[in-house]
């Protein structure tokens, strides 16, 4: 009797092991199929534009899967984000012939680690970060990633705020902040010269249209979707310069 007693703990043990690897490997593949395999796609259908000049004083820096982009006015240099790797930031700047250190500014349209992992190649530049993204910065709301929660960091100590509608001199032009929720709490666009509009995550480029960034990456789709709204108003835009699509030239109106 005994031995039929352990004979049937074990089947049930073995059983109960069953179970539950069972309940793992559906809960991996529903979370493929509603994250990962989304997200994938997304990423497939990302085509940023290579370094090189848009203009003779706007230029897109490629950091594989991720562009920033840099402003210049005279011989300083302002950058809106900051790519993904400072290796990829010198590489970037080496064939544009163009100098770090020049670089006065860098305004980051939101705190995701492929837009602000290169700020340190910049050692003369204030970095402006979004007010309402600061939150994701100082922990105190978390980044909601796919099925994640995580608190965005940034490689550097010091950085000036900067508020929606707020305007910065940068050389003999000015850059404009517009708040521009959705894919972050915080995601910002910047409006430069009035000519062009830069947009971080905000969209991408689908058959010369701009489209919202999906979910995943993006946190909130309706939100993003108003965002696109606001910024796709605006008057006078030749150029939207994107972060993983590329740059769209845009019809003067």
């Amino acid at each position: 009797m005994a031995e039929e007693e352990k004979v049937t703990k074990k089947t049930s043990v073995a059983f109960g092991i069953l179970k539950w690897g069972g309940i793992t490997a559906g809960v991996l593949v529903l979370a493929a199929a509603v994250f990962i395999l989304p997200m994938a796609r997304t990423m497939m259908s990302f085509r940023p534009a290579p370094t090189g000049a848009v203009t003779p004083e706007f230029f897109a820096v490629n950091n594989k899967f991720v562009d920033f982009f840099v402003f210049k006015s005279g011989d300083e240099l302002f950058c809106f984000d900051a790519g993904n790797s400072v290796a990829q930031v010198l590489e970037g700047f080496k064939e544009l012939g163009l100098e770090p250190s020049k670089v006065k500014a860098v305004f980051l349209t939101h705190s995701d680690g492929d837009h602000v992992n290169g700020l340190p190649a910049f050692v003369n530049a204030a970095v402006y970060l979004p007010a309402a993204e600061e939150p994701l910065v100082t922990g105190t709301k978390k980044r909601h990633f796919m099925f994640m929660e995580r608190i965005n960091t940034l490689p550097v100590l010091k950085y000036t705020l900067i508020k929606d509608g707020e305007r910065v001199k940068i050389g003999k032009g000015v850059c404009e902040a517009i708040l521009t929720p959705g894919h972050t709490i915080g995601s910002t666009s910047f409006l430069v010269n009035g000519k062009y509009l830069i947009v971080g995550d905000l969209a991408i480029i689908k058959n010369g249209k701009l489209v919202a960034m999906p979910k995943p990456p993006s946190e909130a789709p309706a939100v993003i979707a108003e965002s696109l709204k606001k910024v796709e108003a605006f008057k006078g835009v030749e150029y939207v310069a994107t972060a993983h699509a590329g740059v769209l030239k845009l019809q003067k109106n």
